[in-house]
């Protein structure tokens, strides 16, 4: 009986240790993205955006495809990012009536918040040279067009007119320190009228369930050790 609390006291520990080491991992962040985008087995960052403006009829997803969005505004538009690999963010995305697994560059070009071949969608990474060189570099050739790109003290700004073929006219505006869109409002005119507009409205981190469990266990067992220590007074 003399080791019983010893023993709840070690796995309490190891539970402990087990914790400081997730949220070691989690610090790390080798990627151009912001830590607040970055997932880890400690933390799944969700964002959310609310629709100001959107296309009433369905809008097709993919070339030739059978997958189709419909969405009203006031629906928010969700991106929970699972992973970071090979500099490109992907996640469970959902707008409207459909949600499913992508990644941000497919998310950028298929919602238009993308100068062909520049897709820099939801999230933007943090060099902002090379993100406006590249944005620059899109508005010519068949994407040719007038760029504007504003910088303010904590955002980025990039409005584009297409002047050939589309008439797609694009504003995006990211946060500097995160990379993650603000505001957005894209349109294209060809077969027919596309637009869509979103305000961010959250930037959340929320814990993984291993996050979870490694919590709840080391709360339960701090109360049982409570209460036996308690009843052998």
């Amino acid at each position: 009986m003399q080791s019983r609390p010893f023993i709840i006291l070690s796995c309490c520990a190891l539970l402990l240790l087990l914790g400081g080491n997730v949220l070691q991992v989690s610090a790390q962040n080798t990627t151009q993205y912001s830590v607040s985008v970055t997932p880890s087995p400690v933390v799944t960052p969700v964002l959310k955006w609310t629709i100001t403006n959107v296309t009433e009829q369905a809008v097709g997803w993919g070339w030739g495809g059978d997958l189709f969005w419909q969405a009203q505004p006031g629906q928010l538009v969700i991106f929970e990012v699972h992973e970071i690999r090979d500099d490109e963010i992907h996640g469970l995305f959902t707008i409207g009536n459909m949600t499913l697994p992508t990644n941000d560059s497919r998310i950028a070009g298929e919602l238009m918040f993308s100068i062909w071949p520049w897709f820099t969608g939801l999230v933007s990474h943090l060099d902002w040279v090379a993100v406006d060189q590249a944005a620059s570099d899109s508005a010519t050739g068949w994407m040719e067009g007038d760029i504007e790109i504003r910088t303010s003290a904590t955002t980025k700004t990039y409005i584009y007119h297409q002047g050939s073929f589309g008439n797609q006219n694009t504003t995006l505006v990211y946060d500097m320190n995160t990379g993650i869109l603000q505001a957005a409002y894209s349109e294209f005119f060809l077969a027919s009228d596309y637009h869509l507009g979103l305000q961010l409205v959250q930037a959340s981190l929320f814990l993984t369930p291993l996050t979870l469990i490694v919590l709840t266990g080391i709360v339960i067992i701090g109360l049982v050790v409570i209460i036996i220590v308690r009843r052998r007074k």
